[in-house]
């Protein structure tokens, strides 16, 4: 039963009877454990990229946690636990520029072929999601499958791909990333991370400014 502000002690007690995280939980908790460190830096200027949100604001795709035709079986699945534990628009909004019209190479202009050519990437094979995610909102735990990039390139040979994080802006109070087990904080702009497909991972701003990340996937020359 979904989870609201008006709980009754019965929905709480079905809640903790029925454990409906308790599959997710096993799922996670049977993977590797990853290890987790900055593996570039990019020179990124912050103004230039929040300015973007602006003056792109209709190509932002809005959105929050719900299960999508385009995700496989596993993430509807963890979507539609996630909702029924509360999850849903008021909790996981985000604009999320990169699908729409041509943001996406606008993206790719905005980065520049210098970032580019750091991060050893195929510039034709790059999909680029900008997240800016308001105060009291996050994206919740879940594990990438490349369904938004199958979407984007449909003939694409996804076992090349590499999925990266990287945040515009310096660290902010209250912005948290978690990959796999580690939680990363105290990041400074432009720090790089890998995030490897399938393992768990997630996202907060529970503190008092727009969180602005970005969440990059291509074909990487290691």
């Amino acid at each position: 039963m979904p989870v609201n502000k008006h709980m009754l002690k019965e929905q709480y007690q079905e809640l903790l009877d029925n454990k409906p995280w308790q599959e997710m939980e096993d799922h996670f908790n049977s993977l590797p454990i990853a290890g987790v460190n900055p593996i570039t830096q990019i020179d990124i200027n912050t103004e230039e990229w929040i300015e973007f949100t602006l003056d792109n604001f209709d190509l932002a795709q809005q959105k929050w946690e719900s299960p999508k035709e385009h995700y496989t079986e596993y993430s509807n699945k963890w979507a539609t636990i996630n909702n029924a534990l509360g999850r849903n628009e008021h909790n996981t909004f985000e604009l999320n520029y990169g699908m729409n019209g041509d943001s996406n190479e606008k993206l790719k202009t905005l980065l520049g072929t210098e970032n580019i050519e750091k991060l050893k990437a195929v510039p034709d094979s790059i999909l680029m999601r900008f997240i800016v995610k308001m105060p009291g909102h996050g994206i919740a735990w879940h594990q990438d499958d490349a369904g938004s990039y199958k979407k984007k390139f449909p003939n694409a040979d996804v076992s090349k791909l590499k999925r990266l994080w990287f945040s515009v802006q310096d660290w902010k109070d209250g912005h948290a990333f978690q990959v796999s087990k580690t939680v990363i904080s105290n990041w400074s702009k432009g720090a790089v991370y890998q995030i490897p497909f399938g393992l768990g991972h997630a996202s907060s701003n529970f503190g008092y400014t727009p969180q602005y990340t970005v969440s990059f996937t291509g074909i990487i020359n290691d």
